[in-house]
């Protein structure tokens, strides 16, 4: 029996509210669909959204809005709804759920008031709230979005992690990783995990045979400028079977660095004219179906199939046939 994971991530329901390619999903029949950051954007530079940054100069009740706003625009559209019912939905946040492009929660660069990718503690905490929310409605699947719980945007928890492990199935185990709360400037010595959260998700990977899905919200070449937590992962990667799912980039993508593998599909949902602009692509999901023999991955870019990014990984050997 084989086991369908659907991923993607990137979708702005303000500019494209239609999300067509949601129901070319649906029609693969995934059991799993992991959304891997993006769900929704406070900030884009382009468009109608604030340019990048501003929503953290928003007086707290208005971003708590406006972030609630945006998570209810997005559980409004049909496509997103439909394409989600009956299946188990995983989901992790990225710089955008945070409330801010490129955005970490750790050392502001000179200080919180100049440095407009640190998200101070207050906005940090209303996030949380409103992604937890987001993601307990995955889950939940409720007609309507439920109201929003922090409407002045105070919050009295939120500066834990968001890291979750799940059990797929046996020998497969899926990894939510949280790349943005314990993220500090970049450098050589800097941790984009944290400490407590890499040591924890070391021990949860599953040893060979087992397979490890990790969630991330960026690429791994996003990790490299963490450069201990990339080495860590790689490290990691000699001893267990590990497959990186990341999204952010806007294009699909597949890497092999030596045993650790990383399968990228973004964006999901962003308006064509955007797209065009910047030349990146829309309409982005991958889908991994794991069978006895192998693993398979498969892309589609526009909601049209993508036969040439086809790769498979055996399970007899962790080597791409």
């Amino acid at each position: 029996m084989s086991i369908k994971i659907a991923f993607t991530s990137c979708c702005d329901a303000v500019r494209d509210p239609e999300q067509s390619t949601w129901a070319t999903l649906a029609a693969q029949d995934p059991s799993h669909i992991v959304l891997l950051g993006d769900n929704i954007y406070m900030d884009y530079g382009l468009g109608d959204h604030l340019g990048n940054g501003k929503a953290l100069y928003l007086p707290l009740a208005e971003f708590s809005q406006r972030m609630h706003g945006y998570y209810a625009q997005q559980w409004a559209v049909q496509h997103f709804r439909q394409a989600l019912a009956g299946r188990q939905v995983h989901a992790i946040w990225d710089d955008h759920d945070l409330g801010c492009d490129n955005g970490r929660c750790l050392e502001p660069h000179t200080d919180e008031f100049t440095d407009s990718r640190y998200v101070p503690p207050a906005y940090r905490q209303c996030a949380w709230v409103l992604f937890e929310q987001f993601r307990n409605t995955l889950k939940t699947q409720p007609l309507q979005y439920p109201a929003n719980p922090v409407p002045n945007g105070v919050a009295a928890q939120g500066l834990g992690s968001i890291a979750q492990t799940v059990d797929l199935a046996p020998g497969l185990r899926l990894h939510l990783t949280d790349g943005r709360s314990f993220r500090p400037v970049a450098g050589s010595q800097a941790s984009l995990l944290g400490g407590a959260q890499r040591e924890a998700l070391q021990a949860a990977l599953l040893p060979e045979p087992g397979i490890n899905l990790v969630a991330s919200g960026t690429t791994l070449n996003d990790w490299k400028m963490y450069y201990r937590d990339f080495v860590w992962l790689r490290a990691q990667a000699r001893q267990h079977r590990i497959l990186v799912l990341s999204g952010d980039i806007h294009e699909p993508d597949f890497r092999e660095r030596g045993r650790l593998y990383e399968a990228t599909a973004s964006a999901m949902a962003q308006p064509a004219s955007i797209t065009a602009l910047v030349g990146k692509k829309s309409g982005v999901f991958a889908l991994l179906t794991l069978e006895e023999a192998q693993l398979t991955l498969q892309w589609w870019v526009e909601g049209q199939p993508q036969a040439t990014l086809t790769q498979h990984i055996s399970r007899a050997d962790w080597q791409v046939a």
